[in-house]
């Protein structure tokens, strides 16, 4: 659904090495670098910088700190307002969750490790691709804790489930091959999670569906350039057509509702078409961020 590949001019690609270069040459080591118990599991946490509201940047989905895919944005970011990032259980260094493991018990992790750390709300939440699952459900939760938000190139709320909610064995009729699909989804499903993070997208789909929205906080959406998947009329080879059709309604629903989330919302899209903007273009998360720290003010 989304292009890997970008063009460029030669001038260009020089214009953002150098970019590049600049940002990669003002790193700055963080002031708080530790690891927390949050009840069954502990978490590790580095923050950088001073003055509120605190920026906390959830990362997408297998993401840790150590990767420092938000290094430039921090490195920029710091110099007026602190900013944390931490790995999630199973990631990283933090250590392993038990029992069940879902946005729901991500977002209880997360409040009790910014409560312990000493980071005081209210907060400016960033999430990229499934980091912005956490931050619906800790809104909901914790209203007063959040001021404003970011999402950069996030997962569809709704998307999950909306993929097997396509299936309709009931009704529809499928061939073998097709039959064996379903079966194979449905059964990832509905058994344990067999994702790398171990996150049960069953139950945390449910709790996505009835967290609240933004209200009227500042909320950006900041997409890459070719997010916005445009489906062909008629099903692709391999497609049953009512399967399709399903599909194409769902992801419409879904992007309606994550684009109308709040009364404040500024929805923006980057040059770069790669899904890792905060890497490909560092500055226009930077400037989104000042954005809403001047819709704070």
């Amino acid at each position: 659904m989304k292009s890997l590949m970008i063009k460029m001019m030669a001038c260009f690609c020089c214009t953002l090495f150098f970019t590049f270069n600049a940002f990669s040459n003002e790193q700055v080591k963080p002031n708080i670098a530790t690891l927390v118990s949050v009840g069954e599991t502990s978490l590790y946490i580095e923050c950088f910088g001073k003055g509120a509201p605190s920026i906390i940047v959830n990362d997408g989905f297998g993401g840790t700190v150590k990767s420092g895919g938000w290094k430039d944005v921090i490195s920029s970011v710091s110099k007026t307002n602190q900013i944390c990032i931490y790995d999630r259980a199973n990631l990283g260094k933090s250590s392993k969750s038990t029992n069940n493991y879902d946005v729901g018990t991500i977002v209880e992790h997360q409040y009790t490790l910014l409560n312990k750390v000493g980071i005081k709300p209210p907060y400016l939440m960033v999430g990229h691709s499934y980091g912005s699952y956490p931050i619906k459900l800790f809104n909901h939760r914790y209203p007063k804790d959040v001021a404003a938000i970011l999402l950069v190139d996030p997962s569809l709320y709704g998307q999950f489930k909306s993929h097997i909610n396509k299936w309709a064995p009931e009704t529809d009729s499928y061939d073998d091959d097709t039959k064996k699909e379903m079966d194979a989804e449905l059964a990832r499903w509905q058994g344990p999670p067999t994702n790398l993070e171990k996150i049960n997208n069953r139950t945390g789909s449910q709790l996505i569906a009835d967290s609240d929205g933004f209200g009227d906080k500042p909320y950006v959406l900041l997409w890459a350039r070719d997010a916005i998947w445009k489906p062909k009329d008629n099903a692709p080879e391999g497609w049953h057509p009512k399967v399709w059709k399903r599909i194409k309604r769902s992801y419409s629903v879904d992007l309606s509702g994550m684009q109308s989330l709040s009364t404040k919302t500024k929805i923006t899209f980057a040059t770069t078409s790669e899904h890792y903007v905060h890497v490909h273009e560092p500055e226009i998360v930077i400037n989104e961020i000042k954005y809403l720290l001047a819709q704070l003010e």
